[in-house]
């Protein structure tokens, strides 16, 4: 058994939570060959066996294709000219995708573990900071850092926080596998030239290595969802939910909806984790953050664990409401209402599910301002709401 120190950067930076979220799957299976993680401020220490970092891309790799229907996105220019640089180093050949970047840089990985071990422990505990640059990994072999790891230095310019460098990175191509792989555990949608990245925040990760009861209550929650891990659970519910948290109000809603669907009828979802979400706006030429925000829905259970038969109609509701933030869509309309009434319907749904807004006036509004043939002028389905917001 060895320590496999792994150096972070700062936190509130994308590429911290990318590794992090590569790392995530030993936390969630801590029971497997007896491979823990600890996170620190500045590293990730991962103790058992070199290989173990195998599962780390196994993982990257699986959710990837669990994922089958989300859409290839050609890289940009910049980073095109990096992974033809590391395609000649490694001798791969690989399509212009993120896609297929993270499968191939992964399937290089779990082989190169094998045959380099050593270069792994030192790349991975090697950070160097400059006035113009962070380095992970070999300072010889580093290469350009890619493009959607620099939205932070593009959004708040040079500097951003207390950083003692300007947020150019670069890195190794075995730190570039394991950002990588992050991006493919963590790519949950692209619309409209919107990416949409899920993350599990910091301080659950930490919970699933620290509190064994709550990890095995994760599990039980999720496992209707199929042959997933816990934690590759955790990842498919955003995509399958297959929606923008651009109106976090509507996007709270549908994924407790979701959860909720899903659970065993004995379990709660109170003790659900909470995911931060990036939207990142790629135009083909530059990235940029829309938004990085945090969503927890566990105060929304006793709300939607207490509905019997209106889900589904408030799951079509909550995904007419956001389609509708961005397009017209003449079935949204017809069913609920135009864009702004649907928001303010959802709003008003999601502030008596948190309990400051009384339930009878959101029943009233529902009931009053919805089209003639929505299901909320149906008795037993305003019933049905009315009884779970009481």
């Amino acid at each position: 058994m060895v320590k496999i120190n792994i150096k972070l950067l700062p936190h509130g930076t994308l590429a911290r939570e990318l590794v992090l979220s590569a790392l995530s799957p030993l936390a969630f299976i801590p029971s497997q060959g007896g491979t823990t993680l600890d996170i620190y401020e500045d590293e990730a220490v991962v103790s058992g066996n070199i290989g173990s970092l195998a599962q780390v891309f196994q993982n990257a790799q699986q959710l990837l294709v669990n994922k089958n229907e989300l859409p290839p996105i050609k890289p940009h220019f910049n980073d095109r000219q990096v992974m033809a640089k590391i395609m000649r180093k490694l001798n791969l050949k690989i399509n212009d995708t993120y896609r297929e970047y993270v499968d191939a840089l992964c399937s290089w990985a779990i082989k190169d573990l094998q045959k380099n071990p050593d270069k792994w422990l030192e790349s991975l505990d090697k950070i160097n900071y400059s006035p113009k640059t962070i380095t992970l990994g070999e300072p010889k072999s580093a290469f350009s850092g890619f493009q959607p790891l620099k939205i932070e230095k593009y959004k708040y310019g040079k500097r951003f926080g207390d950083f003692r460098a300007q947020l150019d990175i670069q890195m190794d191509e075995r730190w570039v596998a394991l950002v990588l792989a992050g991006f493919g555990v963590c790519y949950s949608g692209f619309a409209d030239g919107e990416i949409i990245l899920s993350t599990i925040p910091e301080k659950v990760i930490e919970k699933a290595t620290l509190d064994y009861s709550w990890l095995n209550y994760v599990q039980q929650l999720t496992q209707s969802m199929g042959n997933y891990t816990a934690f590759q659970a955790l990842m498919m519910l955003p995509y399958k939910v297959q929606a923008t948290p651009e109106l976090p109000h509507a996007y709270s809603l549908l994924l407790a909806l979701e959860l909720a669907s899903i659970k065993p009828p004995h379990l709660s979802i109170r003790e659900a984790p909470p995911y931060v979400f990036y939207r990142i706006m790629y135009t083909g030429q530059s990235f940029s953050l829309l938004e990085r925000l945090s969503i927890d829905f566990s105060f929304l259970a006793p709300f939607v664990e207490k509905l019997q038969n209106s889900r589904d109609y408030l799951k079509d509701f909550l995904k007419c409401t956001i389609t509708q933030a961005r397009r017209h869509s003449n079935y949204c309309s017809n069913r609920f209402g135009d864009a702004s009434l649907c928001d303010r319907l959802s709003r008003a749904l999601y502030a008596a599910a948190a309990k400051v807004k009384p339930a009878d006036e959101t029943i009233y509004l529902l009931a009053r301002s919805s089209p003639e043939n929505s299901p909320f002028r149906r008795t037993e389905v305003l019933r049905d709401i009315y009884d779970a917001l009481s």
